[in-house]
């Protein structure tokens, strides 16, 4: 039975099927109580919270929203800001050199009165305890500030670096720095005093505690890889980050547990607690066909080179899917027969091992054949 439902655009312009699906993954309409401009290229989104949206978030969450794009449903992940337990609210900064999905969002907010979304999902990591350095770049501040709040309301010692390249782009800087005074927010203009020195920034802050220090960080790739590289092998500082794709659409959020001094990324493998990075076990690792089972008991060839998604489109079997580098876990998809080779960087190492669900975006079949809850 198709579902139908009318009101806003966001709902009504999804087909019958594509609503269908999203439906059935989990999506669920929540009304949109404001929208307002916070810079000329960033929107803020209040969504009120009914009984289908769930109550409560761990600091770093996200939702899913699903966006009607003219080549079917686009799934895009945007982090919660702090703000009151009654609602939800996210940033959506505009890319001009997106794929759709911001675009289509700055240009129909204003005639939608609800939205399909699904969460929120906790995959960053924010963990309570120690002190806690917040990096952010651009509008990678929008998790950081529910972490901001979480740190505040524990006590817990924190600064934030607040990186842009104009004030007048940057959302939350006036409000942070009102809120929280210069001691505790640094607000850095690259376009007047350039790239900051963000290990150095780290290391003098640290340098106060007798304790371990937890990096959380989220921006461009360039800022945080920065951070990974420079504290590598320190002893006492970890750096947890929160990767944006290519795009700045698409949050592809990750933690894995490692050890004291380590750092994480959307580029961290979780085959198995010693796994090399994902590019390169893929690398290692030969790309054999197989057959896909499907929930009706078709079957799907999955050529060498490429993707189950891709297949699955290629016969017409609809499903959903964002990021498409196994980091999202939008495609997240349950296992009911066989064993994945698992080359994403969203489940644990313990989930890899149970082999209940994989992301079937870059994950593979091991052997000719697994059977898929599609």
């Amino acid at each position: 039975m198709t579902v139908t439902m009318h009101g806003s655009p966001a709902i009504g312009d999804f087909d019958g099927a594509d609503l269908d699906m999203l439906i059935r993954k989990g999506f669920r309409p929540v009304p949109v109580s404001a929208v307002r401009k916070l810079t000329p290229e960033v929107i803020g989104i209040e969504l009120t919270l009914t009984e289908a949206a769930e109550l409560g978030s761990a600091p770093g969450a996200h939702l899913e929203v699903a966006v009607p794009l003219p080549d079917g449903p686009a799934i895009r992940h945007y982090s919660l800001l702090a703000g009151p337990a009654d609602s939800l609210r996210v940033a959506v900064l505009r890319d001009y050199h997106g794929r759709g999905g911001s675009a289509w969002l700055h240009e129909n907010l204003d005639s939608c009165t609800s939205l399909l979304v699904r969460g929120p999902r906790d995959t960053f990591g924010y963990e309570g305890s120690g002190p806690a350095y917040f990096v952010a770049g651009g509008i990678g501040i929008t998790p950081l500030t529910a972490m901001i709040a979480a740190a505040v309301d524990a006590r817990r010692d924190w600064h934030l670096l607040y990186v842009g390249r104009r004030l007048e782009s940057m959302a939350f800087a006036d409000a942070l720095i009102e809120e929280y005074g210069p001691d505790r927010v640094t607000i850095h203009i690259t376009e007047a005093a350039g790239r900051p020195d963000v290990v150095s920034a780290v290391e003098d802050w640290a340098s106060a505690y007798d304790e371990p220090t937890t990096v959380y960080t989220c921006g461009p790739v360039s800022l945080m890889r920065a951070l990974e590289i420079g504290f590598d092998d320190h002893s006492s500082i970890t750096v947890i980050s929160e990767n944006f794709d290519d795009h700045n659409e698409v949050a592809a959020q990750v933690r894995s547990a490692l050890p004291l001094g380590g750092t994480t990324s959307a580029s961290q493998s979780c085959n198995s607690p010693t796994a090399p990075h994902a590019t390169e076990a893929t690398a290692m690792e030969a790309d054999d066909d197989f057959v896909v089972e499907l929930g009706d008991g078709s079957e799907i060839d999955v050529p060498p080179g490429c993707s189950i998604i891709d297949a699955l489109k290629k016969a017409g079997v609809r499903t959903l899917s964002s990021c498409q580098k196994g980091t999202c876990g939008t495609c997240e998809t349950v296992i009911l027969d066989g064993r994945a080779d698992h080359r994403d960087s969203v489940l644990s190492a313990e989930e890899h091992a149970a082999h209940e669900t994989m992301m079937i975006c870059v994950s593979r079949a091991c052997g000719k054949r697994i059977a898929l809850d599609l």
